[in-house]
């Protein structure tokens, strides 16, 4: 039986990645029957059950999210070699991205005109969350996160570090009063942040003289998405502490004050992860625009 390997592997990743062989067909511009009858010789030649196809819905055996794994970053590299000798040498292809909510729209969808002037054949998807997601499940090229990072199957490049600011509306203070020391702030409202992946409420870090101190805050929000948790700031709910870069324009306009300013808020850590100690060219590019976007 003649297969055609790595197209095979191409239909199936595209399967995987946009959760059904129709939509795969659509985003690979072939016919249905195309994809299926790939699916079916790829099972065929490798004898094993790759996916479960429900009238509804598509899922990976553990052996298809096994060979998902192993295959993404062979065909990224196979791309990349084909790339590396085209004659044109243009980055060509989807780039799929995700990041934090507040980064795609205040610093990276403002500023893509930029990236498309030097690859105007990248097509990127970008998803933006503030939740972890798992980049080989989801089919991520890469991922920009902000942070200490969990363990995981991933290579991280580091960006930079993000500087934290505490901060409230002047109504907010005409009302409580403005904290001048950690005691007085335990007693004032905060709007607290919760990590999505654990569940649990991010404890607010300052650095002090007798060194990094960390405290848990009373409030009546808790919140998981930076543009409710800044829209919460300005509403006066509470104390914020986030990223300088999203704060500043509201501090420059007097919407927001920073406080606390003899604690200041150790920067965090900003990282590029993706899934492969390959790094494609695409994701290379991309990387290196970031940081000096950054």
């Amino acid at each position: 039986m003649q297969i055609n390997l790595f197209e095979s592997i191409r239909i199936f990743i595209g399967i995987v990645e946009s959760g059904s062989l129709t939509q795969a067909a659509e985003n690979l511009q072939i016919h249905r029957p195309a994809v299926t009858k790939a699916l079916q010789q790829l099972e065929q030649h490798s004898g094993i059950r790759l996916l479960q196809r429900t009238t509804r819905r598509i899922n990976l055996t553990p052996e298809g999210e096994e060979f998902y794994r192993r295959s993404k970053p062979l065909l990224a590299q196979t791309d990349d070699l084909l790339e590396s000798f085209a004659a044109d040498h243009v980055l060509r292809g989807q780039l799929r991205v995700d990041m934090p909510i507040a980064f795609a729209a205040l610093l990276v969808v403002p500023n893509l005109p930029d990236f498309y002037r030097e690859h105007p054949d990248i097509e990127i998807i970008l998803s933006c969350s503030d939740r972890r997601r798992d980049m080989l499940r989801d089919g991520l090229d890469c991922v920009l996160r902000v942070g200490e990072l969990d363990d995981g199957d991933y290579i991280a490049r580091k960006m930079g570090s993000i500087k934290m600011t505490t901060c409230a509306s002047p109504a907010y203070l005409a009302e409580h009063g403005t904290p001048e020391t950690l005691e007085e702030l335990r007693q004032h409202q905060a709007v607290n942040w919760i990590n999505s992946s654990s569940r649990q409420i991010m404890p607010w870090t300052f650095q002090t003289p007798g060194g990094t101190e960390e405290i848990s805050l009373s409030g009546k929000l808790v919140l998981d998405n930076s543009e409710a948790y800044i829209a919460a700031g300005l509403a006066g709910l509470g104390i914020l502490q986030g990223m300088n870069v999203f704060l500043q324009p509201y501090l420059n306009s007097g919407r927001l004050v920073e406080v606390l300013t003899d604690y200041p808020v150790p920067p965090r850590q900003l990282s590029l992860l993706y899934p492969h100690r390959h790094l494609s060219r695409k994701v290379k590019v991309f990387a290196e625009w970031l940081e000096r976007l950054l």
